[in-house]
């Protein structure tokens, strides 16, 4: 029983460390792009760029409630 458990936490640690590299990931790319329209990149480079349409969305709506 004691390796079931363990097994169970090793499982829950490893899906927690993805989770957290892929918000970390995703707020870097959300930064990056925040960075480019204060640069006044247009929204049509950034997403040539392989950034997305939401995450443009985001990255705007951030910016302008930390104003």
């Amino acid at each position: 029983m004691c390796n079931l458990s363990e097994n169970i936490e090793a499982n829950g640690i490893k899906k927690g460390i993805k989770e957290g590299i892929k918000l970390g990931i995703r707020k870097e790319r959300i930064d990056a792009i925040a960075r480019m329209i204060r640069a006044d990149t247009t929204k049509e480079q950034i997403i040539l760029y392989g950034y997305t349409e939401a995450e443009y969305i985001e990255a705007e709506k951030l910016m302008y409630m930390n104003v």
